[in-house]
């Protein structure tokens, strides 16, 4: 029900996690949609998932444009290329839903620059505020968000440029005849930064929190290739 909100949200997450910067080599404006398409995530990393299609929409522009103000970090539209990969859903209409982006910046130091924007205090806060709002338009006459917490978690993810690590859980009402049920549900948003670029993970969840060793997993499949792709 959620997952589609929570990866429009995703792309805008930054957060350091012992930033080394390496040299990296330089991706162009006419490089980087390639460079993008070749990191994300393929309905071959998730076999038994079901795929459906994930085009970047204008609410999601608008999304990202309000978190950017927010935070302070780089709009997407001055990346040189933006590129989700399809949305994967678990197997019978199940409950786990995965998405993934890589934004490719002009320079590894607007990534710097980013990765030090989402460490301040007040970017948990932004990000709290606007899934907030998102979810209450999104879930109208379908479901109501009852509560909603969100904290940092420790990054899945080593030898990137800098790492983020996010976990917002929260409970939906909803109505089932003249009962309203309970249902918990957990959004992590977890990623890094690589010379050029920004990767971001997703995955939601309903009942209990997503498998640490699953984000494990792809978050690797995603640094290789990003390490593949850029050197």
């Amino acid at each position: 029900m959620v997952g589609r909100v929570l990866v429009a949200l995703v792309v805008a997450v930054l957060a350091v996690g012992g930033v080394a910067l390496a040299a990296h080599r330089a991706i162009t404006r006419q490089q980087a949609k390639t460079v993008g398409a070749a990191i994300v995530l393929r309905h071959g990393d998730l076999p038994s998932y079901t795929q459906s299609a994930n085009p970047v929409t204008p609410q999601e522009e608008r999304i990202s444009a309000q978190l950017s103000k927010c935070t302070g970090a780089t709009p997407d539209s001055a990346a040189l290329a933006k590129v989700q990969s399809p949305n994967f859903d678990s197997p019978g209409g199940g409950s786990i839903s995965v998405g993934s982006t890589a934004l490719i910046q002009a320079s590894a130091a607007t990534v710097a620059h980013d990765l030090t924007a989402i460490t301040a205090p007040k970017a948990l806060n932004c990000l709290s505020s606007q899934l907030s709002s998102t979810l209450q338009a999104a879930l109208a006459g379908k479901a109501t968000l009852l509560s909603l917490n969100g904290s940092k978690i420790q990054s899945v993810v080593s030898g990137s440029d800098g790492t983020f690590a996010y976990r917002f859980a929260f409970v939906l009402g909803v109505k089932q005849g003249k009962t309203t049920v309970k249902v918990p549900a957990y959004g992590d948003f977890v990623g890094f930064a690589w010379g050029q670029a920004e990767v971001s993970l997703s995955i939601e969840s309903e009942f209990s929190p997503p498998s640490t060793a699953l984000e494990r997993q792809l978050a690797a499949r995603l640094l290789a290739r990003a390490r593949a792709a850029i050197g």
